[in-house]
């Protein structure tokens, strides 16, 4: 089950409980909300792991992207280098090689901003589900909790 089947799953099992009468209180079942809690805390882990993985694969992007910048540029070097013979050719070399390393450094510009904005959305929507998650939890905690304070009161 994922994170937001748990969730779904916590927040019926809370609509569904029975009401103490004429209180906001509702009975749960403890087996049910310790098994939904131990089902978060065992899919927790791999959201974290595949966030991890999100920043593996943004980091391994922005290597290939400088990788391909870096080449290109020594692509552009080494045809100005072959070009420079003459001053005619020359100019239209140096003139293109700019051209090309001004393309590869926006080309990685575009690659590193892309990346860094995918790591963004995956990390705000991991944090979205978080704290949907731990809001359930202590929710779920605080209502398991309450008759234990109407007792000590």
């Amino acid at each position: 089950m994922t994170i937001e089947g748990i969730l779904d799953e916590l927040e019926s099992l809370l609509l569904d409980a029975s009401h103490v009468p004429f209180t906001n209180k509702r009975i749960l079942e403890e087996d049910d909300m310790i098994r939904l809690l131990d089902d978060l805390r065992e899919k927790l882990p791999n959201a974290l792991t595949e966030a991890n993985q999100v920043v593996a694969d943004q980091q391994r992007i922005l290597e290939d992207a400088q990788k391909e910048a870096n080449k290109i540029i020594e692509q552009a070097k080494n045809y100005a280098a072959k070009l420079t013979d003459e001053n005619t050719i020359a100019k239209q070399a140096e003139e293109h090689g700019s051209e090309i390393i001004n393309l590869a450094n926006q080309e990685a510009a575009k690659l590193q901003q892309d990346a860094v904005g995918y790591a963004n959305d995956v990390f705000a929507h991991l944090e979205g589900q978080l704290e949907k998650a731990l809001e359930v939890v202590r929710y779920g905690h605080n209502e398991l909790n309450q008759p234990k304070r109407k007792k000590a009161e």
